[in-house]
């Protein structure tokens, strides 16, 4: 493969794949082959857009292509890439990786058969901001991960943890390498079908534990992650892009900005360069599947409400 151009292609082009297509384009180690959408004139629109190919089906891109990126509903996500993977074709898969982990081990044994690269869009593992959060912390002991924000009327089908706290999971399970022993969590529907905002809290088998917040209905914008550590407290605000620390038993708060970044211009890019590259992504399959396990045990413990009164909502707001 010649590495200074990667043929890619977008498959699905709603409210992120059309930020997708935008960035294949703009990168210059890919030329955006083709854009698959069913809705024929979004496709033919995407596709003028960036002078591509409009196709109506994803397995029209086979032979066509080295790369995608696949951004259609999570009901899909296994039907298209499986498809893909087994055709040789790299993917990046918006997450969560799958609908279930049954489905998601699967993809994984069809990209390692196929011997391509499978990444998953866990896009905040790019965010400079959690880099610096990350070196300036080694052994968390409790981190308190928020996400929170008004309600938009988008994506009411699926549940907030699958939505919004995935990220936080995925963040979690970085900063904390060591397996989940136990779930706690509540949630409730206000405005959707489906959990609208939810609280949990994962104990570790080094002894750490992790509180998360995620709302759709809250009444104001907030990400932030607050890192308890051996010898200091970190917080990084995701978007005021700042990170600040302060030592214990110390009054003195050091703070340090985090200059402007486009954080799905480094996915894509990191996306590439480990197909370029032939190596292993940032964020594998196996990333991916460890995210997407615990939101499941976070789903299944709001549905137990014998287990959810055990865990302690003292001070803590939707």
């Amino acid at each position: 493969m010649d590495q200074n151009e990667i043929r890619t292609g977008v498959v699905g082009l709603g409210y992120f794949g059309s930020f997708h297509a935008r960035q294949h384009a703009a990168n210059p180690r890919a030329r955006l082959v083709a854009v698959v959408d069913a809705d024929h004139g979004r496709a033919t629109a995407v596709a003028a857009e960036h002078g591509a190919q409009p196709l109506f089906d994803h397995r029209d891109l086979i032979g066509k292509v080295d790369a995608v990126s696949i951004t259609v509903p999570t009901s899909l996500h296994h039907a298209v890439a499986g498809d893909l993977l087994d055709a040789g074709i790299h993917v990046l898969i918006e997450k969560p990786i799958a609908e279930s982990p049954e489905a998601a081990r699967d993809l994984i044994r069809r990209a390692a058969a196929a011997g391509v690269v499978l990444q998953v869009g866990h896009i905040e593992r790019f965010s400079p901001v959690f880099g610096e959060l990350a070196r300036a912390t080694q052994a968390p002991r409790v981190i308190e991960l928020t996400r929170i924000g008004p309600w938009k009327g988008r994506a009411v089908d699926v549940d907030v943890v699958l939505d919004l706290m995935i990220h936080d999971i995925d963040l979690a399970l970085a900063l904390i390498s060591s397996p989940v022993s136990s779930v706690e969590a509540i949630g409730a529907a206000v405005r959707a079908p489906t959990n609208d905002f939810a609280h949990a809290l994962l104990r570790f088998e080094n002894g750490a534990a992790a509180h998360l917040h995620a709302s759709r209905v809250a009444d104001r914008q907030e990400r932030t992650i607050r890192v308890v550590d051996m010898d200091r407290v970190v917080l990084a605000d995701l978007a005021a892009r700042t990170v600040s620390w302060t030592a214990h038993g110390a009054d003195d708060r050091h703070e340090i900005a985090v200059p402007p970044s486009d954080n799905l211009a480094l996915e894509i890019g990191s996306f590439l360069d480990a197909v370029a590259r032939r190596q292993p992504p940032v964020v594998d399959g196996e990333a991916g599947l460890r995210a997407l396990d615990v939101a499941e045990r976070i789903m299944r413990a709001i549905k137990r409400p014998s287990e959810a009164a055990q865990y302690s909502m003292n001070g803590v707001s939707s």
